[in-house]
C-alpha cells in the first residue's frame, strides 16, 4: 500500500474481485513499529453471512489483513 492518510480509507467500499461489495472501511490498524497499515476494520454490508468470509468478524465488522489488499483506489479491492 502507497502513503495516504487514514481519513483517505475511511469509509471506501470494499470489493472483491469480482466487484461484489463487502463492506466499507471502519478503521484501520497500524503496525506501531514499522508504521505500516495491519488491518482494515470494515464495516459489513447488512446483507453478507460474515460466517462464510475467511476474515474474523464480529458485530457487523470484520477484520481484513492488508495483505488481502490488491490495490486500493476509489475503492478497495481484495485479491480474492
Amino acid at each position: 500500500m502507497t502513503a495516504t492518510f487514514g481519513r483517505e480509507l475511511i469509509g471506501l467500499p470494499v470489493v472483491d474481485t469480482r466487484g461484489d461489495v463487502l463492506g466499507s472501511v471502519a478503521d484501520l490498524m497500524v503496525d506501531l513499529t514499522s508504521g505500516n497499515v495491519a488491518t482494515l476494520v470494515i464495516e459489513l454490508e447488512m446483507h453478507l453471512d460474515a460466517s462464510k468470509l475467511p476474515w474474523p468478524s464480529e458485530a457487523g465488522l470484520m477484520l481484513l489483513p492488508s495483505d488481502e489488499i490488491d490495490r486500493v483506489g476509489a475503492q478497495i479491492v481484495l485479491k480474492r
